[in-house]
């Protein structure tokens, strides 16, 4: 069972506590973690038990430690005195809430599972069937020449060939499905394993502080982080030095680090976002500082990604496409041998049993594809070789036929669709003026003094840094610190600017714009910093005081420059002036509609503003905030101007886009950001229409409120509101912002189940690098990771990895995804077109024919030649456009009823001719048909054996024509020319090895044939040649009828 969840999620027990026996016996720790159990309910709500969710990081220290039963020193520091939980609350809670690990997930025994895909599923059965016939076959044989019968020798090639192709079919399946299993792995890699300080009271309430393993935290426990640690549970913040800052790349794909503060956050802030929070799993990266852990094991954000990937993943198209196939071809083999059976007992020639076995397991046999599983495979390794040339590396073979059926993109926005990095795109000048950063590069001496004084502002009031990392670096900062001008190039290929991403976007723009790398360092050394103030979110800005060396100044005073950086409704509330004029209301109404322009288009706005203060030289500056300052900040602050930044699309997203749309795919963004922020670059890129619909772009919020009964939509009943209002999710939304992981989950599922054509449903691609983005990723029938910035556990989680992290990549996939599901319905239809001539023969024995073909000729065929042939299908050209076509929806099958009256009513009855003609006109054939076959002389049986290789070499010369004329499906082959250089080997290959089984004596004797006359030789082939003709004339016909590739 799993553990009762702690404060991050109430447990079921909640909803409906119903006290054990043991609960009754009165053990006080019982009692204790039943009062626990209450206690979080009434202060932390309730959970639906699949998604994270916690009102922690919404709570005061002192109130999420009362609602714990923790004690906190005054300053939750917790370095001194009594602190934490007591030990009879430590032993309730462990109780309750168990140990703190993710509960490892249920295998079978890897063995078991071998056997079971080899000896279980439909296909395998009817291989083993055919096995079990050829065997007891021999055993009948065996029993025949005990008795004196005239020996022959047993026929071991068919069912140790075809076993073989079994076994190995399972083993490659096994293998793949071994790997997979590596995902919950990583996850169980991403625990802590070494001892944390943890301070706790003892009985009589001293102070007990001591170290832990990660497994003994329970709610409630104060615990201390450090620089370099793995964080062991999911933690509130209570206490944290300057600068503290976290990785949580490990869990969200974001490499930067995010500063930890312990202000509690608003209502509206989700918990992945919120800063005073640290995540099991993650790292703590600078700084130290003091936490209560709110949840553990199972119940913590990590632990909820790992039980939503427990669950069995989505059937791929490829999968349920081969599913119906081989339970179709399973029904007309059972059929056919059945048929054969009730023809065999029926007919007035008398048979032995063995006789009768032998003729219905050949009818069977004839019509078992045996090398579709092998065929199926290594076209797809083929395929996969192909993509990976297009940077799509590809993790599971058959998500490269699903990602050609997929006609819904969920993709992430940072990295993605946008470049990750922020950007410093505009500016705004006091008197409204708006530049874009590269057009002030281009006016350079000629820009405006207010945008130089802006930007200057922007490289002082800066907590980025430059750094270089090589020797080359080395040198050229001894340059920079000369003052030295440096090339652009040098900079770009030496430096790295370290700090916040919208610092960094800022001190880059500056730099650029201001006239080089040199230009940071002059600053630095004219303008010293006395004095700063950190942007929090009490004061939302960030404020700098700067002592200019080149002013002269009296003794007893001297200027300071204050620049303030930060939000703009903050900052222009302290601006009473605008550059060298007063601050009007026609001046504040022309920025705040500047400010809301570049906010209506995505971008982040920072707002900066100057003054300068005459004060004693030597002045000590404090204060933290506007009330408590030891200067004047209320008046006489100008405002300098706005930037906009944003994180930009990518080069090329746009076309991608474009083209998915042209392909009959929509493409929908799904991320954490704001929705304001990700519907503008949605419309940017064609994501979302221009105009606004209360749909267009929904949000986290309103998911939570819409969540669907049960694991999906269709498991349990659902309120008609939820299912109206995905519906129309699913029809009209383009932006999912401000969602959870397990929202991404939802989402993908109500496309999967709810969208589609009269809901028959979507097939989803989802994008996503970091380990929240797991459950989604495992969830859509085609996972894609991001190869650069991406987590193991995204990769492991998801199908097909993205080498260069470019959204366009997926749509050059895309491409040659439809590419090898047409080539793989060739191919399958190649292979179909032999079952018609392999099973006649049976039924032409009941006419009184001579046995015209044998099991091992039909091996020979179906394994010795068509695998081959019909591998070399995935190195086909396409005929036509797959990408200005729609993608093929779930209900058309990969072989449907076109592909299958071409094989079995059309081409395979032209072959079956072929082979009947060749057949009857081998010398001494037609004579075989008045004399019982047990009454025949050994010349006689010659003859047959000389009827059976000429109607196996008509087959092959058939399947030749037949390889030919499914390269194409409309084209004529006149203009698309002939196969690829592959498939021209395959043939070369097929006719040798039939020739060599014709006229090679050790062939002869494994697969009882005979050398052939020339005639018999050349008839087949100029038969092939008239199907070759035919088939072009069908392929004219069907051409007017729009040109559209298809039977």
């Amino acid at each position: 069972p799993r553990p009762a969840p702690p404060i991050s999620s109430a447990s079921p027990g909640v909803m409906a506590l119903q006290r054990s026996d043991s609960m009754a016996s009165g053990s006080s720790v019982i009692i204790a973690a039943e009062e626990l159990r209450q206690r979080y309910v009434r202060h932390l709500g309730r959970d639906d038990g699949r998604d994270f969710q916690t009102n922690a990081h919404k709570m005061t220290s002192q109130n999420l430690a009362n609602a714990l039963k923790a004690k906190l020193s005054a300053n939750c520091k917790c370095d001194t005195g009594p602190c934490g939980l007591k030990a009879g609350q430590a032993a309730s809670s462990q109780k309750l809430h168990g140990h703190n690990r993710i509960t490892p997930p249920k295998r079978e025994n890897p063995w078991v599972k071998l056997m079971k895909l080899t000896f279980t599923g439909v296909f395998n059965v009817l291989l083993w069937s055919c096995v079990a016939a050829e065997v007891a076959l021999i055993v009948f044989y065996q029993e025949e020449v005990k008795e004196g019968q005239p020996e022959k020798e047993a026929d071991f090639v068919t069912p140790s060939l075809l076993s073989f192709v079994i076994v190995s079919a399972a083993l490659l399946q096994w293998y793949t499905e071994m790997q997979a299993e590596a995902l919950l792995d990583s996850l169980t890699a991403m625990q802590s394993k070494k001892q944390v300080r943890v301070v706790r009271q003892k009985d009589d309430g001293s102070r007990d502080e001591k170290n832990l393993d990660p497994d003994e935290l329970v709610p409630g426990d104060v615990i201390f982080l450090e620089a370099g640690m793995k964080i062991p549970a999911d933690v509130r913040i209570v206490y944290c030095a300057d600068e503290t800052q976290v990785d949580n790349s490990a869990l969200t794909g974001e490499s930067m680090p995010e500063v930890r503060t312990t202000v509690p956050a608003s209502e509206d802030t989700p918990a992945p976002s919120a800063t005073n929070l640290a995540f099991f799993g993650t790292s703590v990266l600078q700084g130290s500082a003091t936490g209560v852990v709110f949840a553990t094991g199972d119940c913590t954000m990590l632990g909820k990604i790992a039980s939503a990937i427990a669950g069995g993943r989505t059937k791929s198209t490829l999968e349920v496409q081969i599913e119906h196939f081989v339970h179709t071809i399973a029904g007309v083999a059972v059929a056919v041998g059945l048929l054969s059976l009730w023809a065999n007992l029926s007919s007035p020639i008398p048979r032995q049993p063995q006789q009768i076995l032998e003729n219905a397991a050949s009818a069977l046999f004839a019509q078992v594809p045996e090398g579709l599983l092998p065929t199926v495979t290594i076209s797809l390794l083929i395929a996969s070789q192909q993509m990976e040339k297009r940077n799509v590396l590809i993790r599971k073979l058959d998500a490269i036929e699903t990602l050609g059926c997929v006609s819904i993109i969920c993709s992430d926005k940072t990295g993605t669709l946008t470049s990750g990095e922020m950007t410093a795109t505009d500016v705004v000048l006091p008197d409204g003026t708006r530049y874009t950063i590269d057009e002030l590069m281009q006016l350079q001496s000629e820009a405006p003094a207010t945008s130089t004084e802006l930007l200057t502002c922007g490289l002082l009031n800066n907590g980025a840094k430059v750094e270089g990392s090589t020797a080359h670096g080395q040198a050229a900062m001894q340059r920079l610190h000369s003052k030295s001008s440096m090339a652009a190039n040098e900079w770009t290929e030496t430096w790295k600017l370290i700090g916040s991403p919208t610092e960094v976007a800022i001190l880059r723009a500056s730099i650029d714009v201001l006239g080089g790398s040199h230009v940071w360092h002059d600053m630095r050394v004219k303008y010293p910093t006395k004095f700063e103030i950190p942007f929090n979110s009490d004061n939302k800005w960030m404020l700098t005081v700067h002592a200019p060396q080149d002013v002269a100044y009296k003794a007893d005073k001297r200027p300071y420059k204050v620049i303030v950086k930060g939000a703009p409704e903050r900052v222009l509330d302290l601006c009473d002036r605008c550059g060298v004029q007063d601050m009007t209301p026609d001046l504040r109404r022309r920025i705040d509609t500047m400010l809301q322009e570049l906010m209506s288009e995505g971008r982040r706005v920072l707002c900066l503003a100057t003054k300068t203060v005459q004060l004693p030289a030597g002045h000590g500056f404090e204060g933290s905030k506007l009330d408590n300052l030891n200067f004047d900040l209320k008046t006489g602050l100008s405002f300098c101007g706005l930037i906009g930044i944003e994180d930009p699309p990518k080069e090329g997203v746009r076309e991608a886009v474009a083209a998915a749309h042209q392909a009959g795919v929509r493409v929908i963004m799904v991320t954490g950001d704001h929705p304001e922020t990700a519907k503008a670059i949605a419309r940017r890129l064609g994501i979302a229409p221009e105009e606004n619909d209360k749909f267009t772009a929904v949000t986290g919020s309103q998911i939570d409120k819409m969540m669907p009964n049960g694991d999906d939509f269709l498991g349990e009943e659902q309120d008609a509101a939820i299912m109206d209002f995905w519906h129309t999710c699913v029809t009209k939304t383009c932006v999912f912002a401000r969602v959870s992981p397990i929202h991404k989950q939802v989402i993908v599922q109500a496309y999967q189940q709810l969208g589609g054509r009269e809901g028959t449903g979507e097939v989803v691609a989802m994008t996503g690098d970091g380990v929240n983005d797991a459950p989604a990723l495992k969830q859509a029938q085609v996972g894609l990771a991001m190869g650069i910035r991406g987590t193991d556990v995204a990769k492991d989680a998801a199908d097909i990895v993205l080498l260069d992290d470019n959204f366009a990549s997926i749509i050059q996939g895309m491409e040659q995804g439809r590419l090898a599901a047409v080539n793989l319905q060739k191919s399958i239809m190649y292979t179909l077109c032999s079952k018609i001539p392999q099973v006649a023969p049976t039924f032409a024995e009941l006419l009184g024919v001579p046995q015209a073909l044998k099991v091992t000729h039909v091996l020979l065929v179906d394994i010795g030649t068509d695998i081959v042939t019909a591998i070399a299908y995935a190195l086909q050209a396409s005929e036509a456009d797959l990408m200005h076509s729609v993608p093929r929806p779930m209900s058309e099958r990969l072989v449907g009823w076109k592909v299958l009256m071409y094989s079995y009513g059309y081409f395979g009855w032209m072959q079956m001719a072929c082979c009947w003609a060749t057949f009857f006109l081998v010398p001494g054939i037609q004579d075989l048909m008045s004399v019982p076959s047990e009454e025949w002389t050994a010349e006689e049986e010659l003859v047959d054996v000389r009827g059976m290789t000429a109607y196996y070499w008509a087959l092959v010369a058939g399947q030749l024509a037949a390889a030919v004329c499914t390269t194409t499906k409309s084209q004529s082959l006149f203009s698309y020319g002939l196969p690829n250089g592959a498939l021209n080997v395959c043939i070369v290959f097929e006719v040798a090895l039939a020739l060599a089984a014709v006229y090679w004596a050790p062939m002869q004797g494994m697969f009882q044939t005979a050398s052939l006359g020339w005639q018999s030789i050349a008839l087949p082939v100029g038969l092939a040649l008239v199907l070759c003709l035919v088939e072009e004339a069908r392929k004219a016909i069907v051409r007017p009828s729009g040109g559209k590739p298809g039977y």
